[in-house]
C-alpha cells in the first residue's frame, strides 16, 4: 500500500533513474539495474513513458494521448492514472515534489 497521496491530473511525474530501456516493435522494455527486474510496456504505455521523459503534468500527458488515440477523456485519464500508480508502486516513476 502506497504512503503517498493518490495521483491526479494536476500531479507532475517523471521517470525514475536507475533503469535502462530499449524499444522493441514500438514497445518499451525497462530493466531496473539494481534489482534486475524487467518491465514491459504496451504501445500506449510506451507512449506515456516517452511523454514523461522530462517531468510532465498527468493532465498534459492525457491531453496529448487524446489527440493521438480515439478514447474518451474519462477513460483515458482513469487508465493513465492507473498505469502511473502501478509504475510509481514499482519505483519506475517519481513525483518530484515528493522527493
Amino acid at each position: 500500500m502506497s504512503t503517498y497521496p493518490p495521483l491526479s491530473s494536476a500531479t507532475t511525474v517523471a521517470r525514475a533513474s536507475g533503469f535502462i530501456e530499449a524499444e522493441i516493435d514500438n514497445e518499451v522494455v525497462a530493466l531496473n539495474i539494481e534489482t534486475g527486474t524487467c518491465y514491459g510496456l504496451n504501445r500506449v504505455g510506451s507512449r506515456v513513458w516517452g511523454l514523461i521523459e522530462t517531468p510532465a503534468k498527468i493532465g498534459d500527458v492525457c491531453g496529448k494521448l487524446l489527440a493521438e488515440f480515439e478514447v474518451e477523456r474519462d477513460v483515458c485519464e482513469r487508465q493513465v492514472l492507473d498505469l502511473l500508480e502501478e509504475l510509481r508502486a514499482e519505483g519506475l516513476i517519481v513525483v518530484p515534489e515528493e522527493k
